[in-house]
């Protein structure tokens, strides 16, 4: 029995040392494929292809878990295109992206309390709204906001799924149309940080959304543990804290000129 055991454990052992090598090899693979590429393209496939246990089971269950696996996939698609968008000679912005993707694979993706779906969900909108943005900015605006509502809806779907709340698909639907409403608002006034030759740029549009969905996982909980009366004292310092961080980012760090 004691022989059975340790067998058990050494295979249990290996599979998880297993699974993190192949995480690991995916978020190296999809920066050395788009850098040598030159597109976006092959990164993104290489993500699609990790997600093949999503089509592995009968078609009427695709639909579920492509939605289960969303906030996964805006993640990596997303950070493909970041790369991609910081130039095509290897760069700090490169290994940087490169190793925020290996620990969301190995650290933050398999935790599954609801802390760490809140945090899940707000990576997702800011890699999510940060890669729209460039894409969005030179194709098509629109395109920023359907992304915006795909995020959304992804992003809010997966930290409601996690309550006690069984009847969200309509909160989950009106979160995804907040978000693109706020990408449309935001869009017309589009400003991006950069930092020196580093290749990382940060838009504006990506930290707002990020702590407006902070500010609204906190009430929407808060509403849920107390029979839907949302408590002031749960709300009022997320909130302060995110009118705090716009407020600085508005008057120090955007240099708005208005001509009156």
């Amino acid at each position: 029995m004691s022989e059975f055991i340790g067998i058990r454990k050494g295979r249990n052992m290996l599979s998880v040392v297993a699974h993190v090598l192949l995480n690991l090899a995916l978020a190296v693979g999809s920066t050395v494929v788009t850098l040598v590429s030159g597109s976006w393209i092959l990164g993104i496939l290489l993500v699609l292809l990790s997600k093949w246990r999503v089509v592995a089971v009968r078609p009427r269950y695709w639909w579920l878990n492509i939605k289960a696996n969303l906030v996964d996939f805006i993640v990596g698609a997303s950070l493909v295109l970041l790369v991609y968008y910081a130039g095509l000679e290897l760069n700090l912005a490169h290994v940087a992206l490169t190793v925020i993707y290996a620990l969301w694979l190995v650290v933050i993706k398999p935790k599954s309390s609801e802390l760490m779906a809140e945090v899940q969900a707000l990576v997702a909108i800011f890699f999510g709204m940060s890669a729209a943005v460039l894409v969005g900015a030179n194709l098509d605006p629109l395109l920023i906001v359907i992304c915006g509502f795909v995020i959304g809806y992804g992003a809010g779907r997966h930290v409601l799924i996690q309550s006690e709340d069984h009847d969200f698909s309509l909160v989950t639907f009106v979160f995804g149309l907040l978000l693109a409403e706020v990408s449309f608002v935001l869009y017309h006034w589009l400003i991006m940080y950069s930092f020196g030759d580093t290749g990382v740029i940060v838009s504006q549009m990506a930290i707002v959304s990020s702590l407006l969905a902070f500010v609204l996982f906190k009430g929407y909980k808060s509403a849920l543990n107390h029979d839907g009366k949302m408590r002031a004292e749960d709300v009022v310092m997320p909130a302060l804290f995110s009118v705090i961080i716009v407020v600085l980012m508005i008057m120090y760090f955007s240099r708005p000129i208005f001509n009156v």
